[in-house]
């Protein structure tokens, strides 16, 4: 491999080289659902082993550099369940807004923040416009795929008598914030089911610029999540990638590169 190496320098210095390659190499894979793995065999066999927040790593940067933390929450549930908020709440110095909008989650969710005058509760859902909205739930309980989509539940095996329809409150993210008496957030954490892009399209980046947004990914389609990257990435926003949400980092000007076209 060195001698071809010498070679190709030295005879055939116009094809790529270094990290050319490897960039060259990443887009084929990833042309037909592949990557290749850049991490010690041991952190794929004992996944354990990963730290596993990269949520908290990021916060705990943002309020070294500026002493608190304030934060939306779209799709807080009962703010248990698979939910990192929680532990910056109890961590940092914090104000935020949580919004649930299915009725015995958010039960839970005020039985669980009783007293912390630090945050404001809202049933309801978000959306791009104010108003009522049909939101289909569970018969029975509640779940985190709830959602606008009668069909992403039944996609997660709940079939048809077990889902009910319900009119829910909606708010913009400017209702929100000024019902939290916030201008703009440092987190926005969004979990919408589904729908996360569409809350994401609806922020007005020129006057609510969260310096940190996290999303649920997995239920985008490839193009939805390279427009929404690209958005993102105009707006001076890199990213950290988690097995189901993405972080986005809002950096200055100087350092985020142009996105593509």
């Amino acid at each position: 491999m060195a001698s071809f190496r010498r070679f190709r320098r030295r005879y055939l210095p116009f094809l790529p080289q270094g990290k050319e390659v490897r960039l060259l190499r990443n887009k084929l894979l990833r042309k037909i659902g592949l990557t290749r793995a850049y991490e010690p065999a041991i952190l794929t066999e004992e996944p354990a082993l990963r730290h596993g927040n990269m949520l908290s790593l990021v916060v705990a940067q943002h309020v070294l550099e500026h002493g608190e933390l304030t934060f939306l929450q779209i799709g807080a549930n009962d703010g248990v369940t698979g939910d990192e908020i929680l532990g910056l709440i109890e961590r940092y110095p914090v104000r935020g807004i949580l919004v649930e909008p299915q009725p015995t989650a958010f039960a839970r969710l005020q039985e669980l923040h009783k007293g912390r005058e630090n945050l404001l509760l809202v049933n309801g859902a978000v959306d791009r416009e104010s108003g009522k909205r049909l939101f289909y739930m569970p018969t029975k309980g509640d779940v985190q795929v709830a959602s606008f989509h009668r069909q992403h539940l039944r996609q997660h095996g709940l079939i048809a008598q077990e889902i009910s329809a319900h009119e829910v409150d909606c708010f913009t993210i400017d209702d929100v914030l000024k019902r939290g008496n916030l201008h703009s957030v440092d987190l926005l954490q969004v979990d919408a089911e589904g729908y996360d892009y569409e809350i994401l399209k609806s922020i007005d980046f020129d006057r609510v610029l969260p310096k940190i947004l996290r999303f649920e990914y997995r239920h985008f389609s490839k193009h939805d999540l390279d427009e929404c990257l690209r958005m993102l990435a105009r707006h001076g926003y890199l990213f950290l990638t988690e097995q189901l949400d993405i972080i986005a980092v809002q950096c200055k000007a100087e350092q985020a590169p142009a996105a593509a076209a």
